[in-house]
């Protein structure tokens, strides 16, 4: 009886670590379902909100570079002061912010990644 036992106990034992490994396998599927899913819709709204915007930027600019061009009767030097302004921006952004923006990307990209709901 014993011995009969016992080998209940190992296949129950057997049937339940499939059962667990089964359901493990499902949830880390669905997790990682969900974050892909949440990433690309992300970059996907990212790309719409970036696109609009950088229409809107690119008018502006032209705008902007005409009005000075006019201003100062040459158009050329409207344009090289728009330019010039970007280039500073870009600059600044690229050596005074590099590090905190890497820093909030991380961030959230750990957040998103790692979260477990």
């Amino acid at each position: 009886m014993g011995l009969n036992n016992l080998s209940e106990n190992v296949e129950g034992l057997n049937k339940s670590t499939q059962e667990f490994l089964e359901n493990n396998y499902e949830y880390y599927k669905l997790s990682i379902f969900k974050k892909i899913t949440k990433g690309s819709t992300s970059l996907i709204y990212f790309m719409i909100i970036g696109s609009l915007l950088f229409g809107a930027l690119l008018l502006l600019t032209f705008a902007l570079a005409l009005y000075i061009g006019s201003l100062l009767d040459n158009l050329a030097l409207g344009f090289l002061i728009v330019g010039g302004f970007y280039i500073l921006i870009a600059a600044i952004a690229y050596f005074g912010f590099r590090k905190t923006i890497e820093r909030v990307v991380l961030i959230r990209a750990s957040k998103d990644f790692f979260d477990n709901d």
